[in-house]
């Protein structure tokens, strides 16, 4: 790969290091695998092993760690041939099925320089340049003489310094203890340190150049990649769809809107149809509830008239009512009419004019009808007058209908005398009562004046 991607996932790798998610995960994961039963524990451990391979004294010994566990898994006799040695190594290679297994050539701990330094904790992301530059203030060797390799091992409270372990070896004697193995066995994917006895622990770090590393494909990166692009692309593909289906709902939820706006347009044409239709239906009904009846009116205007007054017209339009007649005194009319609970607002219009053949005052009078109930037969309604029923009426229509004629022919029509009875027994002899005249009302909503008709003369003695 790229010495220059190297160092950016070092980079990165040493960034993510620091904070808390490595630790966090790592519990995770153990608190996951703790729920689960052995056999599946036992399945989803940690599967990758790794050969130290190491001398003591002539022969090679393989060690076989897996999961932080170093076991012996065998020994190799120096003094053989290099075919020999050869064979031998494959053979016990060849006993671990593992496709990745990986080789670490370990050297005794007395023979690589160990030393921890305290560097600046922005060191850290880029150990090796700091270290190449520091190698001749910090050890007896330059930076080109030497195999080297670093691990931070801690940092402070403040987290302003870290700990480094600095280990390194010089390059000759490196180069010339690997020449003396069989080529065989060579190459490794890295040359450690034992931190003790040889079989016991090692340093973990890697001393052989980059150069000189069995090359690898390291699958787990572009797996990696591929999953991160694949879980990208489906969720810009989940928000898409996301997206469709609100839209989609939207789109169906203003279709139902429209349609309920057109369904309660219809309803309030229909409820508007209705009530009109029930209005014209109860006009008349209305009309005739709330308003007055026309006799009854009739009866109203009657009773509230005095005896010396009688009408000529008696006109009704529009809640309007229009009286014209004559009276002996018509100043008074106002009163007496604005106090009828069917009038409203009576006036004169124009001015009140005499009359020179009746010796009346001629009079028009306009008022508004208002809504009232009135019970006819109910008596005066005028205080102070003597209730007297309907002979009352119909007397006041008698003596209208007898002014009007008098009025049309221009004298009286008197009755044949009578003879004179003796002076101690005389008395007068009364009129002939006249029937009541009918005030009803045409088709247009008026009222006629009461046909004339004369009066019967009493003959004074």
């Amino acid at each position: 790969m790229n010495p220059t991607v190297d160092r950016l996932i070092a980079r990165v790798r040493t960034r993510l290091a620091k904070t808390p998610l490595p630790r966090f995960f790592a519990w995770w994961g153990r608190e996951l695998l703790a729920c689960l039963p052995p056999r599946w524990r036992e399945f989803l451990a940690d599967r990758s092993e790794t050969l130290l391979i190491g001398r003591e004294g002539e022969a090679l010994v393989v060690w076989r760690e897996r999961g932080g566990q170093i076991s012996e898994h065998g020994r190799i006799d120096g003094s053989q041939p290099a075919e020999v040695q050869t064979a031998q190594f494959r053979q016990l290679r060849g006993a671990i099925d593992d496709a990745n297994l990986r080789s670490v050539y370990c050297i005794d701990r007395s023979r690589v320089l160990a030393r921890v330094l305290s560097l600046p904790a922005a060191a850290t992301d880029n150990l090796t340049q700091v270290l190449g530059f520091e190698m001749d203030r910090q050890t007896p060797f330059k930076a080109d003489q030497v195999y080297f390799d670093s691990r931070v091992i801690g940092e402070d409270t403040a987290g302003r310094t870290a700990q480094v372990e600095l280990v390194l070896m010089p390059r000759a004697q490196l180069d010339a203890e690997l020449a003396a193995l069989p080529a065989g066995i060579a190459p490794f994917d890295g040359v450690d340190a034992w931190s003790a006895a040889p079989g016991i622990a090692r340093r973990r770090v890697n001393l052989l150049a980059a150069d000189k590393r069995t090359q690898r494909r390291d699958l787990r990166l572009p797996l990696n990649l591929g999953l991160a692009a694949a879980a990208l692309l489906l969720l810009v593909l989940n928000m898409d769809e996301s997206l469709a289906n609100r839209a989609a709902t939207l789109d169906a939820m203003r279709v139902e809107v429209d349609d309920a706006a057109k369904q309660a347009k219809q309803v309030a044409a229909l409820r508007k149809s209705l009530t009109d239709s029930i209005v014209g239906a109860n006009f008349l009904a209305d009309r005739k509830r709330k308003g007055p009846t026309v006799v009854g009116l009739i009866d109203d205007i009657t009773r509230r008239l005095p005896l010396d007054a009688y009408l000529e017209r008696l006109q009704i339009e529009n809640k309007q009512v229009q009286i014209q007649g004559q009276a002996t005194e018509a100043a008074k009319l106002i009163a007496l009419l604005g106090a009828s609970p069917c009038l409203g607002n009576p006036g004169f219009q124009g001015q009140v004019q005499p009359d020179p053949r009746t010796g009346k005052e001629r009079f028009q009078v306009n008022a508004e009808l208002k809504e009232c109930e009135l019970q006819p037969n109910a008596g005066s309604a005028v205080p102070g007058k003597p209730d007297q029923g309907s002979k009352d009426v119909a007397a006041k229509a008698a003596a209208a209908a007898q002014v009007a004629a008098k009025d049309e022919k221009g004298k009286m029509q008197p009755e044949p005398a009578k003879p004179a009875p003796a002076p101690a027994q005389s008395a007068p002899t009364p009129a002939k009562p006249l029937p009541a005249p009918r005030n009803a009302p045409n088709a247009q909503g008026k009222t006629a004046a009461p046909p004339p008709r004369e009066r019967a003369a009493r003959k004074e003695p």
